[in-house]
Protein backbone atom coordinates (compact mmCIF):
# COMPACT_ATOMS: atom_id res chain seq x y z
CA UNK A 1 0.00 0.00 0.00
CA UNK A 2 1.08 3.35 -1.22
CA UNK A 3 1.51 5.25 2.61
CA UNK A 4 3.16 8.70 1.08
CA UNK A 5 1.01 12.00 0.55
CA UNK A 6 1.40 13.63 -2.85
CA UNK A 7 1.52 16.97 -1.81
CA UNK A 8 0.58 19.99 -4.21
CA UNK A 9 3.84 21.56 -6.34
CA UNK A 10 2.42 24.57 -7.00
CA UNK A 11 0.82 27.38 -4.76
CA UNK A 12 -1.82 27.88 -3.55
CA UNK A 13 -4.59 29.41 -6.20
CA UNK A 14 -6.16 31.75 -3.50
CA UNK A 15 -3.68 33.11 -1.38
CA UNK A 16 -0.24 32.15 -3.46
CA UNK A 17 1.34 30.46 -0.45
CA UNK A 18 3.96 27.69 -1.66
CA UNK A 19 4.01 24.05 0.64
CA UNK A 20 1.56 25.02 3.19
CA UNK A 21 -0.02 22.11 3.51
CA UNK A 22 -2.44 19.94 5.32
CA UNK A 23 -5.18 17.54 5.59
CA UNK A 24 -8.38 18.52 7.02
CA UNK A 25 -11.44 15.62 7.75
CA UNK A 26 -15.19 16.61 6.75
CA UNK A 27 -18.16 14.50 6.52
CA UNK A 28 -19.25 14.95 3.13
CA UNK A 29 -23.11 15.47 1.72
CA UNK A 30 -23.72 11.45 1.54
CA UNK A 31 -22.75 10.91 5.03
CA UNK A 32 -19.28 9.53 4.10
CA UNK A 33 -15.84 10.84 5.51
CA UNK A 34 -13.28 12.82 3.38
CA UNK A 35 -9.84 13.78 3.87
CA UNK A 36 -8.55 16.74 1.96
CA UNK A 37 -5.66 18.86 1.00
CA UNK A 38 -6.15 22.54 1.93
CA UNK A 39 -3.87 25.53 2.54
CA UNK A 40 -3.20 25.88 5.67
CA UNK A 41 -2.57 29.62 5.15
CA UNK A 42 -6.15 30.56 3.85
CA UNK A 43 -7.98 27.47 4.44
CA UNK A 44 -8.65 26.79 0.82
CA UNK A 45 -9.49 23.34 -0.45
CA UNK A 46 -7.62 21.67 -3.42
CA UNK A 47 -9.20 18.72 -5.64
CA UNK A 48 -6.90 16.50 -4.01
CA UNK A 49 -8.32 13.95 -1.68
CA UNK A 50 -6.47 11.05 0.62
CA UNK A 51 -7.28 8.14 1.11
CA UNK A 52 -8.80 7.11 4.61
CA UNK A 53 -6.47 3.80 4.39
CA UNK A 54 -3.50 6.34 4.25
CA UNK A 55 -4.09 8.18 6.93
CA UNK A 56 -4.80 5.36 8.73
CA UNK A 57 -1.49 3.84 8.30
CA UNK A 58 0.35 6.87 8.41
CA UNK A 59 -1.42 7.27 11.90
CA UNK A 60 -2.30 10.76 11.66
CA UNK A 61 -4.90 12.97 13.43
CA UNK A 62 -6.63 15.12 11.30
CA UNK A 63 -8.44 18.26 12.61
CA UNK A 64 -11.90 18.10 11.60
CA UNK A 65 -13.21 20.99 8.97
CA UNK A 66 -16.84 21.73 7.89
CA UNK A 67 -18.15 20.95 4.85
CA UNK A 68 -18.55 23.27 1.81
CA UNK A 69 -22.10 22.93 1.53
CA UNK A 70 -24.82 21.79 4.26
CA UNK A 71 -25.47 17.93 4.24
CA UNK A 72 -29.05 17.11 3.45
CA UNK A 73 -30.99 15.10 5.86
CA UNK A 74 -33.22 11.64 5.14
CA UNK A 75 -36.98 12.90 4.46
CA UNK A 76 -37.91 9.16 6.04
CA UNK A 77 -36.10 9.19 9.42
CA UNK A 78 -34.45 12.49 9.48
CA UNK A 79 -31.01 11.63 9.52
CA UNK A 80 -28.09 13.78 8.45
CA UNK A 81 -25.79 13.26 5.80
CA UNK A 82 -28.35 11.84 3.35
CA UNK A 83 -28.02 11.39 -0.57
CA UNK A 84 -30.20 12.16 -3.61
CA UNK A 85 -32.29 9.23 -4.35
CA UNK A 86 -34.33 8.93 -7.96
CA UNK A 87 -37.77 7.68 -7.57
CA UNK A 88 -37.43 6.35 -11.16
CA UNK A 89 -34.26 3.74 -10.95
CA UNK A 90 -32.01 5.13 -13.10
CA UNK A 91 -31.08 1.05 -14.03
CA UNK A 92 -34.84 1.24 -15.41
CA UNK A 93 -35.47 5.00 -16.74
CA UNK A 94 -31.84 5.40 -18.04
CA UNK A 95 -31.67 9.47 -18.07
CA UNK A 96 -34.98 10.12 -18.34
CA UNK A 97 -34.87 9.57 -14.59
CA UNK A 98 -33.15 13.15 -13.93
CA UNK A 99 -36.70 14.67 -15.27
CA UNK A 100 -38.78 12.15 -12.38
CA UNK A 101 -38.89 13.44 -8.49
CA UNK A 102 -35.87 13.03 -5.70
CA UNK A 103 -35.25 13.38 -2.11
CA UNK A 104 -33.10 13.00 -0.04
CA UNK A 105 -32.24 9.79 1.59
CA UNK A 106 -29.61 8.63 4.07
CA UNK A 107 -27.46 5.85 3.34
CA UNK A 108 -29.69 3.21 5.17
CA UNK A 109 -33.34 4.35 4.22
CA UNK A 110 -31.54 4.38 0.87
CA UNK A 111 -30.55 0.97 0.98
CA UNK A 112 -34.31 -0.15 2.15
CA UNK A 113 -36.02 1.51 -0.46
CA UNK A 114 -33.76 -0.21 -2.98
CA UNK A 115 -33.87 -4.06 -1.15
CA UNK A 116 -37.65 -3.37 -1.32
CA UNK A 117 -38.70 -1.71 -4.39
CA UNK A 118 -35.93 -3.44 -6.59
CA UNK A 119 -34.17 -5.82 -5.59
CA UNK A 120 -33.42 -7.77 -8.73
CA UNK A 121 -31.83 -4.51 -9.82
CA UNK A 122 -30.23 -3.48 -7.34
CA UNK A 123 -28.23 -6.42 -6.89
CA UNK A 124 -26.96 -6.68 -10.20
CA UNK A 125 -26.24 -3.35 -10.40
CA UNK A 126 -24.88 -2.19 -7.74
CA UNK A 127 -27.63 -0.07 -6.19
Amino acid sequence: MDTEIDWPTKPCKHCHAVRHWGIRRYINLGGSQQFVVVCEWCGARTNQYIKAKVIRALNLIVPETLPDRPRHRCVVCNADGAENHHWAPQALFGSEADRWPQSYLCPRCHKRWHDIVTPGISARRGL
